[in-house]
């Protein structure tokens, strides 16, 4: 079963640095009074799980 999910796609393939620069940009723009390290982590780690292939599934 292919994947089917773009942006889990394209997020599973990003560096972290990439996925760092992802989470600031959305703490800028979204999240203006909340925006420091802790929640930058807690945005890439939700990348990370959400970018995670669900049971069966691959790139």
């Amino acid at each position: 079963m292919a994947y089917s999910n773009k942006i889990a796609e394209a997020l599973a393939r990003a560096s972290e640095s990439d996925k760092a620069e992802f989470a600031h940009f959305l703490s800028n723009n979204l999240d203006r009074e909340k925006a420091d390290d802790a929640r930058l982590r807690d945005y890439v780690a939700a990348f990370d799980r959400f970018a995670a292939p669900k049971q069966g599934e691959q790139f």
